[in-house]
């Protein structure tokens, strides 16, 4: 008599979560995705309510030619950085292409994920219903979940109004209001523009420079320039010789954003901070409003409140404020997990003492997914970070989970994945000792390489130096070319033969996508 198959929840339902169903239901699972929300897509879905949502003027910062899924392109109608709706009209389309709708509980609050040892399940205690029990589950509610706000010095003080990023949602509600934005990142530069024109006054506020490039250079996306050959080559460095990686990165990143943008000193945008401690900044219009004043920078951050309506900044600055939007990034929530497998109930003493981890949870993960307890059937989504598109990447990380609970991948020993996270948390440490870290950050060539062999996508052989790729490029030196040489887009990962489902339209838009790149290098010159 025939088995059935394995049982999979997923939880969260927004780019990794609709990844995950996908992924691991054309694998043969039998998967059920949880999603709180009336509807798909999470942040990319704007909201008027007090959730993690896009504002409806939001722009992507990866280009839709390298932050697809790898088996569902953006429409080519679409712009190269597509406005929140087009993002969200892509997730939906998402769901009915692959038939995914079947599968989605939305407007279902999973409570609490617990381990149930009797029956060796996964327990999910759900709202208004009885607990319901699963072989597996892919906990993808994301990073963006528990807003992170500073404690600032009498803050009982401030009769003003003061909220995070999370919740501004209608720039016009702070007409006439002295706002005083805290954070340089994408989305305090993004707040910051929504603001012009509505409030009477906009502060910028930040305490270090910052990377800021635009999102075409010279008419072109400036992530087309990545190839494959230049992520291997950034690639050889990271992993041995780190810090030579980092000048080189550091260096090419500085010199595009001053070729773009020309910064006044008193700014002190210039130096900005490592790559390891800040990814860019995108942005297009900043500078300008910086030079206009219609956004005033002020390079410091805040001391403390003294009086109702008055800051006090780090330099002595005075500034009479009646709103602050604190643009302060989220911490990474596990609460949803019973506190037997929370990935952080052991946190490194070293961490939460270095002065980059900013009172962010340091997951124990084998590569930043699976979990150390059950690595068989608990895997994370959200944890992993380098400069790459979130669809790509979770696209090849459920790739790889699908496979490894398949069986057709396997999992170093319980010793070896301890020894490897001891490693990842010393790395991440030393840069949290710097600076500010990013508690995912990962080696991306070294992670790439697992991943994309454990997922079987056939690009490690087939595009590699042993027999296969010396075989491949006799072959087909035209396609190879292209491969390596032109924009990395990520239907790469489903052009090869390989475990997981290989997409038979991958070839054809590859060469379609680097035609219509070369088109836009042409009508630049």
């Amino acid at each position: 008599m025939a088995q059935d198959p394995p049982s999979v929840a997923v939880v969260g339902l927004g780019v990794l979560g609709l990844v995950a169903v996908k992924n691991l239901a054309e694998e043969g699972f039998n998967v059920v995705g949880f999603e709180r929300s009336p509807f798909v897509g999470g942040l990319w879905h704007f909201s008027e309510e007090d959730r993690t949502s896009v504002l409806p003027t939001t722009v992507i910062n990866i280009s839709k030619e390298r932050g697809c899924y790898t088996d569902f392109p953006f429409p080519q109608d679409a712009p190269s950085h597509c406005t929140a709706r087009d993002v969200q009209d892509y997730l939906e389309s998402y769901v009915e292409h692959f038939g995914l709708a079947s599968r989605l509980r939305l407007g279902t609050n999973v409570q609490k994920v617990i381990r149930d040892e009797e029956s060796d399940r996964w327990k999910l205690l759900v709202e208004g219903v009885d607990p319901l029990f699963f072989d597996k589950v892919v906990i993808a509610t994301g990073a963006q979940q528990e807003p992170q706000i500073p404690d600032l010095p009498n803050m009982d003080k401030f009769s003003g109004h003061s909220v995070h990023s999370r919740s501004f949602k209608k720039p016009e509600e702070f007409k006439e209001k002295k706002v005083l934005v805290v954070g340089l990142g994408s989305t305090g530069v993004d707040t910051a523009a929504a603001l012009v024109g509505k409030a009477d006054k906009v502060y910028l506020s930040y305490r270090h420079g910052a990377v800021i490039l635009p999102r075409k250079v010279a008419g072109v996306p400036f992530d087309h320039s990545m190839t494959l050959r230049k992520i291997n080559i950034l690639g050889f460095f990271e992993t041995n010789y780190p810090s030579v990686f980092e000048f080189m990165t550091d260096k090419g990143l500085g010199k595009m954003s001053s070729s773009a943008f020309k910064f006044d000193p008193e700014w002190r945008i210039v130096p900005a901070p490592s790559i390891r401690n800040a990814l860019p900044v995108i942005s297009d219009n900043i500078v300008d409003l910086f030079r206009s004043g219609k956004v005033q920078p002020i390079s410091h951050g805040i001391k403390q409140v003294v009086g109702s309506n008055e800051i006090e900044m780090d330099d002595g600055t005075k500034l009479d404020v009646d709103t602050i939007i604190w643009c302060t990034g989220y911490k990474h929530t596990f609460k949803l997990l019973d506190t037997a497998v929370d990935p952080t109930r052991n946190t490194s003493p070293e961490w939460e003492t270095a002065m980059g981890s900013r009172g962010k949870p340091l997951p124990r993960l084998y590569r930043n997914v699976f979990s150390l307890d059950h690595p068989q059937s608990l895997a994370f989504l959200g944890c992993v970070a380098f400069a790459t598109g979130a669809f790509p990447l979770y696209d090849l990380a459920t790739m790889s989970i699908a496979q490894i609970w398949k069986g057709n991948s396997t999992l170093p020993s319980t010793k070896e994945m301890n020894l490897a996270v001891d490693a990842q948390h010393k790395m991440t440490i030393e840069i949290a000792k710097t600076g500010s870290a990013h508690p995912g950050w990962v080696n991306q060539k070294e992670w790439l390489t697992w991943a994309n062999d454990v997922a079987g996508t056939g690009l490690n052989e087939r595009l590699g130096w042993g027999l296969a790729g010396w075989k491949f490029w006799f072959q087909n030196r035209r396609l190879y070319s292209m491969l390596v040489d032109g924009i990395f887009t990520p239907h790469i990962l489903r052009l090869f033969d390989g475990k997981r489902k290989k997409w038979d339209g991958a070839r054809e838009e590859i060469e379609r996508v680097n035609r219509s790149v070369q088109d836009m290098k042409k009508r630049r010159d």
